[in-house]
């Protein structure tokens, strides 16, 4: 229900606009034109967002909804900046105004270099110890006491964090136990995250995850 609210709002605001635009250039009102494809636009780019947002965060909102999210935002106003600076440039072409013709291009370049820094630091969010790893390793922490190893977990995460920078590398030497890692690094938590240890708060395991 509230999906079908959303594209028939989009959808409203979108016929809004085209039919001021069309009615502004039955009376040669330019400026009303402008609003109008300027409702159209807006329209259009809010209801991509709302529905996008409300398929993607669901029940559980995760890195990889985030990012997608962001993605999807950075793309739409990127699209929209770029058009109406190509909008600009073809107009001021037409007229010979090479002042608006600057603007218009200047608008194409400033918005392509924003989207660009904006996407390649949203590709990142999921790198590093973010939030759902850590809870994983939380998890898995939890889950040694079932073969006789008890730790503070907190601190544990902690350690698991300082000691390996990349989760990759926490993975492999957990799964590879003929390296000795998994063995060394279990001995040092025997004495560094003993259970009945130290007590942490939950507040105080680092957190590298990106906020939104």
């Amino acid at each position: 229900m509230k999906l079908l609210a959303i594209l028939l709002l989009s959808i409203a605001g979108m016929y809004l606009g085209y039919k001021l635009r069309k009615s502004s250039k039955d009376s040669n009102k330019d400026r009303f034109a402008i609003y109008g494809g300027l409702t159209f636009l807006i329209a259009l780019t809010g209801g991509i967002l709302a529905i996008s947002l409300f398929l993607l965060k669901g029940d559980s909102w995760t890195i990889e909804n985030k990012m997608m999210f962001r993605l999807i935002c950075i793309s739409i106003i990127g699209f929209m900046f770029v058009f109406l600076g190509v909008r600009l440039t073809g107009k001021a072409k037409s007229e010979g105004n090479n002042l608006a013709q600057i603007a218009g291009l200047t608008w194409v370049f400033v918005a392509c270099f924003i989207c660009g820094l904006m996407i390649t630091k949203t590709t990142k969010m999921n790198d590093g110890w973010t939030s759902e790893r850590q809870a994983q390793v939380m998890s898995a922490c939890e889950g040694m006491a079932d073969q006789g190893k008890s730790f503070n977990c907190p601190c544990y995460v902690r350690e698991v964090i300082n000691t390996f920078k990349n989760p990759s590398d926490y993975n492999k030497a957990m799964e590879d136990e003929s390296s000795g890692k998994k063995a060394d690094f279990i001995a040092k938590m025997d004495g560094d995250c003993p259970c009945g240890g130290a007590s942490f708060d939950e507040s105080e395991v680092e957190s590298i995850d990106l906020p939104f």
